[in-house]
């Protein structure tokens, strides 16, 4: 190589400077490598202490990392033995593979689709936040690289000439400096905590917006739209982890980009331009060889969020069903099925940070030697600067080695930008799937009377048709052609076996499900319906009467209510001294189930509709009082539709409509 480059140095004898500097380099490590080496080696093995940490550390990282592997491994196989075993032998079906998540052209689309959910127009607070935040970290670059540039060139040269004018100029420069970072620094944090209130703000109320749209909410439960899991974690937890990100990732990629910019244009005045963009391409190529190699976490995102949602969902679960898993005495299984939740989390957890142990050891081994090279490049040039004092010399350097220094963090962080973005991409990638689920409202699959079409006076069912999903993708069919027409005063009494389709065919009424085959029409606003189990809202007792509508502590229809509740026999739930007021935050806690019923027989008798559909809305009632209830109902006008297996109920109607459930869809009406 020596020969090589004198060689070199004889055919391009126009530039001597640089063949002269390569040549010292290399002579140097001829004669200094030895002694470089050995005295490193001396110099540890005088620090028994050191070594023995160092020892240490490296074995219980290693062995950890073993013993977690080999359990994870041990666990796997256990996991697929149990799978093969429940599951019959059959021809392998070729899986479709899942899409890559990555921060590909795909992402940016989906992101640029989200940034003007947050900044739909220029004069909006997302984009007086986004400006905001930027002139902060503009001003913060300028600090800076002002900063380092000034102070580390005054202490040096105050220390080198034991200068006391120039350890003042510091003093006064660093003072300075410190006031104006401290505001700016603070800026900056407030900005970035708005910028991810406000993602996180406009991207909620958007999903809400279009997840409430036509109990669209109702689809993601019940039928998992769009095979959506757990929307719930999608719409608290993810939207909330992506605008943090995103946040971040605003400030933490200006940020480089302009240190990188102006500490470059600084330190070329010292060494030029050629020695860092040399530095920086071989850095450019390093960084895309490890990217090849090591793998992406966004697809390690995804999943994990999605078994955080499991996990989080069966403990929900669990809360939702407390006193029927105590009844049954199933804490012990219901133990182990949290348990199982857990493992799955962890374990993928662990799986994963095992997976990244490759990724963390490039990215280390990326950070110092840039440091390493950075250094060569910077301290060469002064290496052979004879023309300055050592004063000048020791000034120059530190001010110059600081700036580069900067310079290459902020380049590294550039380069690691992608490794952010691919981060960011898991989240995304949630998100959308969420968006596009509800993106397209559900479009009203029945006729009910809206603008545009005559005011409907009854309830019609033409030629319907209702099936119900098996667990081996089939329909089985409920009703067949039910011809139906229900006029006011007319009472229909529905009954038949369970699973015979009674409240499957007012979910199609409702518009919760779409028809097989024919059509149902409804006055549009004119029915209510009465479950069995009546939704209490979080809200007053006054609430929980006149809900949908929510008046909270407004006392103009306090009256009513109280009317309302005495018809139900309920008042003695204002008896107390808080009144309509008393407020709890569950209230299906502190009511029972008949309690319930006859809540929900209070608001009917508020609201007052023309038709009213009962689905087994006395159950939790006692025979004696519940025929009182349907008077009150009869009496006030309301056409009732209903589901009932007691037959004192029968006198409140006038046809019974029949349906035998045999998978035929036969049914039958009967004058009563």
């Amino acid at each position: 190589f020596f020969s090589v480059l004198m060689a070199y140095r004889g055919a391009h004898a126009e530039n001597p400077r640089l063949i002269s500097g390569a040549l010292q380099v290399v002579g140097a490590l001829r004669t200094y490598v030895g002694d470089g080496v050995s005295t490193n080696l001396r110099a540890l093995s005088q620090d028994p202490a050191f070594c023995a940490f160092l020892v240490t550390s490296v074995s219980c990282f290693g062995a950890t990392g073993v013993v977690d592997l080999l359990r994870l491994l041990r666990r796997r196989k256990a996991r697929n033995l149990a799978l093969a075993a429940a599951t019959p032998s059959s021809p392998k079906a070729k899986k479709k593979r899942p899409k890559k998540i990555s921060a590909d052209g795909e992402f940016f689309k989906h992101f640029v689709f989200l940034l003007r959910i947050v900044v739909p127009k220029l004069r909006s607070r997302g984009a007086r936040l986004l400006l905001g935040h930027l002139l902060l970290l503009v001003m913060k670059t300028f600090l800076t690289v002002r900063c380092t540039k000034l102070t580390t060139y005054f202490l040096t040269r105050a220390i080198a000439a034991a200068s006391w004018m120039y350890w003042i100029r510091w003093l006064v420069c660093f003072s300075g400096w410190t006031i104006a970072g401290t505001v700016i620094n603070t800026g900056l944090k407030y900005m970035e905590t708005q910028v991810a209130l406000e993602f996180r703000r406009s991207l909620t109320r958007y999903i809400h917006d279009n997840y409430m749209y036509h109990n669209n909410f109702y689809h993601a439960s019940s039928k998992k739209a769009a095979g959506l899991d757990n929307p719930d974690q999608r719409i608290t937890a993810d939207i909330a982890e992506f605008s943090k990100q995103a946040a971040s990732l605003f400030g933490h990629s200006f940020t480089p980009i302009l240190n990188f910019v102006m500490s470059l244009q600084e330190v070329s005045k010292d060494i030029g331009l050629g020695r860092p963009l040399v530095m920086f391409g071989w850095n450019v190529a390093l960084n895309m060889l490890f990217a090849a190699i090591t793998p992406s976490a966004a697809p390690m995102i995804s999943r994990e969020q999605a078994l955080e949602g499991d996990f989080r969902a069966a403990h929900t679960r669990l809360i939702a069903h407390a006193e029927e898993v105590a009844f049954l005495e199933g804490g012990t299984t219901e133990h182990g099925i949290l348990n199982l939740r857990l493992d799955s989390l962890v374990d993928t957890q662990s799986w994963h940070s095992l997976r990244k142990v490759a990724k963390d050891l490039a990215d280390q081994f990326y950070k110092y030697q840039s440091m390493m090279t950075g250094g060569v490049f910077i301290h060469i040039p002064f290496l052979m600067t004879g023309a300055l004092s050592d004063a000048e010399r020791i000034s120059a350097f530190r001010s110059t080695e600081e700036l580069m220094l900067r310079c290459g963090t902020a380049f590294t962080e550039i380069l690691l930008i992608g490794r952010k973005l691919d981060e960011l991409a898991g989240y995304t990638h949630r998100i959308m799937c969420l968006f596009k689920a509800f993106n397209h409202p559900a479009e009203e699959p029945n006729s009910n009377g809206g603008d545009g079409q005559p005011k409907l006076e009854s309830i019609e069912f033409e030629d319907l048709s209702v099936s119900a999903p098996e667990p081996d993708g089939s329909q089985r069919l409920l009703l067949k052609n039910l011809k139906l027409s229900v006029r006011k005063g007319s009472n229909v009494l529905v009954t038949g076996p369970n699973g015979a389709g009674k409240t499957s065919m007012f979910r199609v009424l409702a518009g919760l499900w779409p028809a097989t085959t024919g059509a149902v029409r409804a006055p549009k606003g004119d029915v209510m319906w009465l479950p069995q189990k009546p939704y209490l809202v979080m809200g007053t007792l006054r609430d929980q009467v006149t809900y949908p509508m929510m008046l909270a502590f407004s006392t103009e229809q306090d009256e009513r209510v109280l009317q309302c509740l005495e018809k139900a026999g309920v008042s003695k739930l204002a008896a107390g001294p808080e009144g309509l007021d008393r407020l709890h935050a569950e209230w299906n806690e502190v009511l029972s189930g008949g309690e319930r019923q006859r809540i929900g027989f209070a608001r009917l008798y508020f609201h007052r509709p023309v038709y009213a559909v009962l689905d087994e809305a006395t159950s939790a009632i006692n025979p004696d009082q519940e025929q009182a209830l349907y008077e009150e109902v009869v009496g006030m006008g309301t056409t009732v539709f209903s589901i009932a297996h007691r037959m004192e109920l029968r006198r409140f109607h006038q046809y019974e409509l029949k349906v035998y459930g045999d998978g035929t869809g036969q049914w039958e009406l009967l004058k009563l």
